[in-house]
């Protein structure tokens, strides 16, 4: 039975309920269960509705009963309820204990096999596959929540964080009170004696003569308390005996008594009489501001930055450390292909080969075949298969004595022996091995704080989840293809490494420019387009950044940036088309027969200095992408002064509003307690009405009735306990008083600092959004700054000769990681103190799906059009407003009673997680 109920919740609830009839069958007390559980429900709902009454405080689920969804919702029969899995040991002791047997029922309505729902699995796609027949475990990994969206992570907190149910659990305890208490002022059934009511037979068989009798007590009666303390009581008590034998004679007497007491002095008022009532209804009220509260505080903890939007800022901080790591290994790589060509090939600027020196064939033998001269290209070659030699160097410089050869073999030399870019290379190695660990260190921290995350939706630590990254999509600052291009162009050198230097082949460079020219059509074509795209929204988008900078400064800066973006754009257009064209033209001069050397040469050397255009111009174009991608990167800004803030905290924070009703709970308790050191003074009037004896139970009579009046009084002289009780609470009111100005003050701060960081971050965004502009361009700088010929001077200098190369390219490229994750993180610190200020202030109206109804979180739960985005806005706007004019309903009209069915249950509705299983 027990594993059909694992296999079919609807047969596990039929089968419970079931077995609970089953087995309360014909016990009285058993199946009154259900009765007072439905009882309690109904009350505690009614009393929670009644409280719902003003907009910040009105929740949309106040049903104790979990999700169905949720892994902590109880399939079964709460009145019939399975044993849950025990400790085996600790399970012992119910069924033996020192000695003893144990209760032997206890397992009558059967024993779960899980704690947890069992079905709770079923919204992610587990099916009967995967549940063990015979165990109902799941078999095999839990399954995966792939690209989960902020919208979804909301969901499943709203379904299964547990400390929203102990909330919502925490108002119906509120509740069950107050149903106490009015229970308190309602007619009461009472029994003899003003006892419990009791009716039925004794069934006492006392020998009386020569038969027996039988006697039967009847009691009933009804009790009320008022509200100034007094209390009324009726009751009505029969006995009666039948005698069995003899006359067979049946004996029956009545009483009907009633009795009022009113205190004068202790317990005496409706100050004092109420006093319960008035406490548990405030209660109940304090816990439903609580509950709304805390569901402000849910949809901030889940979104902001310790949840959800903190661990996407993490996740692009690896990004880019990835991409500091891949740019890093890419100088490497150049500058050890660079630092090996260099200690064989070299060359240098010769306007004219010396006249005093031999000819090109006539040259030593240390160097034939290793020094040659271009006239085309006025310059000298080293090439050699072995690092030059110190006889080598001294030929050289021995073949002529002219300044300009001498300089130019100088720089060759310089070339050749320099062991420099090996400095820039470890520089840049040094670098590397540190983003490996930065990265290593972050991709642990990110999953550490994903297990917490997943702890806050309620979900297990080892269950697989992987986040959607589509509101990365403005941080992603260069586009892939741009990426691409450029590595396409730094790798073509490859393609004509096969080339005679001194005479290209004409094919072969003919099918080195048909390899090229796509290359350049792309990057002049698809990289102009990506670029004109992002400049366009820019464009679209510039009003109201413009309109969110409150600086004059910052405004003329943001025009000139996009006005040299603009320029830059145009310039880069043209040199590119201008490239092709140049591409064509070699390819139409190479198309002819027996092109000579000199235009050969001549093509050969305009490739290469095209190919370094397309590579310049690539990166050029990812500058300019940068400068205007983060003008992108946009957050709603927050127009309000401190004041106004501050002032609407004080008027909208339901904790603060129950603390403040909290110093006039203990005010009151000054007055309770005040009033039990009065002496006990109570006017007491009671009476009865009897019938003779007889057989008319209903014959009551007057001349058979009493009236009794008096006064009872105690006089106060032991009231060391009312003394201290009331000395304590004096003491506990002024501690009141003090922790509500304290909490006041620290609301107070809570607003300030979070309005303070809003306008420093949101001043500091623009700033950051310069400092990566800034970082592009110092990349790009050291980028070309690497890729320049090496001059005499240079090589000589203190640039090659220490290294600082590489470590410009270091520096430049941690400056752009730093500006880049300096970015996402000013931007995600935004984002949460928005959150804050508007939890802090209480008018972040939380939605029935749990969302905040903010313009950005409404479009990404309903994916808006801009249309729709700008008039949720305006609504929004509009509620701020609202709130500033003192309107608690914070737009919503005036606030009116609410009616919440009874139960209610949230039904959230992502198709995703509701559809997962079928």
């Amino acid at each position: 039975m027990s594993r059909s109920f694992r296999r079919n919740p609807r047969s596990q609830r039929l089968l419970a309920w079931l077995s609970c009839g089953l087995s309360l069958l014909g016990s009285t007390s058993g199946c009154s269960r259900t009765f007072w559980r439905d009882q309690a429900d109904r009350d505690s709902y009614h009393a929670i509705t009644e409280t719902l009454t003003d907009p910040r405080w009105a929740v949309p689920r106040i049903d104790v009963t979990a999700d169905p969804r949720s892994r902590f919702y109880d399939p079964y029969n709460p009145d019939c309820e399975p044993l849950p899995p025990d400790d085996p040991a600790a399970h012992v002791y119910m069924h033996w204990v020192d000695g003893w047997e144990g209760y032997k029922g206890w397992h009558k309505f059967g024993t779960a096999m899980s704690i947890e729902n069992p079905q709770w699995l079923a919204n992610f796609g587990i099916t009967e596959e995967n549940v063990d027949p015979l165990t109902g475990e799941i078999v095999g990994p839990l399954p995966e929540i792939e690209n989960l969206t902020l919208i979804e992570a909301v969901e499943l907190a709203q379904i299964n964080n547990r400390q929203y149910q102990f909330e919502i659990e925490d108002v119906y305890f509120a509740a069950l009170a107050v149903t106490f208490q009015r229970f308190q002022f309602g007619v009461r059934y009472l029994g003899s004696s003003f006892g419990e009511p009791f009716a039925g037979a004794t069934g006492n068989f006392v020998p009386h003569g020569p038969g027996d009798n039988v006697n039967a007590d009847v009691g009933v009666g009804v009790s009320q308390l008022l509200p100034a303390g007094t209390q009324w009581a009726v009751e009505f008590a029969n006995n009666t005996i039948w005698l069995f034998g003899g006359g067979s004679e049946t004996s029956s007497l009545s009483n009907l008594s009633f009795s009022i007491v009113q205190p004068l002095l202790f317990g005496a008022g409706r100050k004092v009489g109420l006093e319960g009532l008035t406490q548990s209804e405030r209660l109940l009220l304090y816990q439903a501001r609580d509950l709304a509260r805390f569901r402000q505080i849910l949809f901030t903890n889940v979104v902001g930055g310790s949840g959800y939007l903190g661990l996407l800022q993490q996740l692009q901080g690896i990004r880019n450390e990835y991409e500091n790591i891949r740019r890093t290994e890419e100088q490497v790589e150049r500058l050890l292909a660079q630092s090996a060509r260099n200690t064989l090939f070299a060359n240098a600027g010769l306007d004219t080969w010396p006249p005093d020196a031999p000819a090109l064939n006539n040259l030593p033998p240390e160097i034939t075949g290793k020094l040659d001269y271009s006239e085309t290209l006025q310059r000298l070659f080293w090439r050699s298969t072995v690092r030059i030699t110190d006889r080598e160097i001294e030929v050289l410089r021995n073949l002529s004595a002219t300044p300009a050869f001498q300089a130019a073999v100088d720089s060759v030399i310089q070339t050749l022996r320099t062991e420099v870019v090996t400095l820039d290379v470890l520089d840049l190695q040094s670098s590397l091995t540190n983003s490996l660990n930065r990265v290593r260190q972050s991709e642990r921290g990110f999953q550490d704080d994903l297990d917490e995350f997943k702890l806050l939706l309620g979900l297990p630590t080892d269950m697989v989840v992987t986040l959607d990254d589509s509101l990365l999509e403005p941080f992603e600052i260069i586009d892939p293809r741009l990426n691409e291009m450029e590595q396409e162009a730094m790798d073509f050198t490859d393609q004509y490494a096969d080339l005679n230097l001194d005479d290209p082949d004409q094919g072969i460079l003919r099918e080195v420019l048909n390899q090229f020219r796509p290359l350049a059509v792309e990057v002049a074509n698809t990289g102009i387009s990506i670029v004109e795209r992002d400049l366009e929204r820019v464009e679209q988008a510039l009003p109201d950044r413009l309109a969110a900078i409150e600086n004059e400064e910052d405004r003329e800066r943001l025009r000139s940036d996009i006005q040299r973006a603009r320029f830059l754009l145009d310039e880069t257009r043209t040199e590119l088309r201008a490239g092709v064209q140049g591409v064509d033209a070699l390819q139409a001069m190479l198309q002819m027969p027996d092109v000579p050397l000199e235009s050969r040469l001549m093509a050969f050397q305009q490739l290469r200095d095209l190919r370094e255009t397309i590579l310049r111009r690539t990166q050029n174009l990812s500058v300019i992408q940068v400068s205007l991608r983060v003008e992108l990167i946009t957050v709603r800004p927050f127009r309000m002064s401190m004041q106004e803030a501050v002032q609407l905290g004080m008027e909208n924070r339901v904790d603060l509003m129950n603390a403040r009703a909290r110093v006039m709970d203990a005010r009151r308790q000054v007055e309770i307690t005040a009033n039990a050191l009065q002496a006990n003074l109570d006017v007491v009037v009671e009476g009865d009405f009897n019938t003779p004896a007889g057989n008319k139970p209903f014959d009551f009579r007057g001349n058979r009735s009493r009236l009794r009046a008096g006064i009872a009084f105690t006089a106060p002289l032991d009231q060391i306990n009312e003394r201290n009780a009331y000395r304590a609470a004096q003491i506990d009111y002024q501690r009141a008083r003090r922790e509500y100005m304290l909490f006041e003050d620290e609301v107070k701060e809570e607003i300030r600092d979070a309005w303070r960081a809003l306008f420093v971050l949101q001043q500091n965004l623009e700033t950051s959004r310069r400092a990566v502009r800034l970082a592009a361009l110092q990349y790009d700088a050291a980028v070309e700054e690497s890729n320049a010929p090496v001059s005499g001077q240079q090589v000589g200098g203190s640039r090659r000769g220490s290294g600082v190369q590489g470590n410009n390219l270091s520096r430049a490229l941690l400056t752009v990681l730093n500006a880049q994750n300096q970015l996402v993180q000013i931007w995600t610190q935004y984002e949460t103190n928005r959150l804050n200020i508007y939890r802090d202030m209480g008018i972040m109206e939380i939605g029935a799906d749990g969302i905040w109804t903010d313009p950005f979180y409404l479009q990404l739960a309903n994916e808006e059009s801009d249309e729709a985005f700008r008039e949720s806005s305006r609504l929004d706007d509009d509620r701020i407003d609202a709130a500033r004019l003192g309107r608690s309903s914070m737009g919503r009209g005036a606030a009116q009673p609410i009616v919440v069915e009874e139960p209610q249950r949230e039904r959230i509705g992502v198709a995703r997680l509701e559809g997962a299983g079928g």
